[in-house]
């Protein structure tokens, strides 16, 4: 079974880029999301100067603990 959360997002490292909107650096920021007994931890990169939305990914994905 394909899970189509994981499917529609790439799997990225959570480093800072530059902004291709305004060259800053940008830090990702964290972001966790439970779905289907899963966790998965995003990065979004938003552009500091203009607070425009530039990238999302997947961090990790792991069991929700019980």
């Amino acid at each position: 079974m394909t899970n189509s959360y994981h499917s529609s997002m790439q799997m990225v490292r959570a480093i800072p880029i530059a902004s291709p909107i305004s060259g800053e650096t940008v830090m990702p920021r964290l972001h966790k999301v439970q779905r289907n007994n899963k966790v998965y931890t995003e990065a979004h990169w938003i552009d500091p100067a203009s607070g425009a939305f530039i990238r999302k990914g997947i961090v990790s994905i792991e069991d929700v603990e019980k």
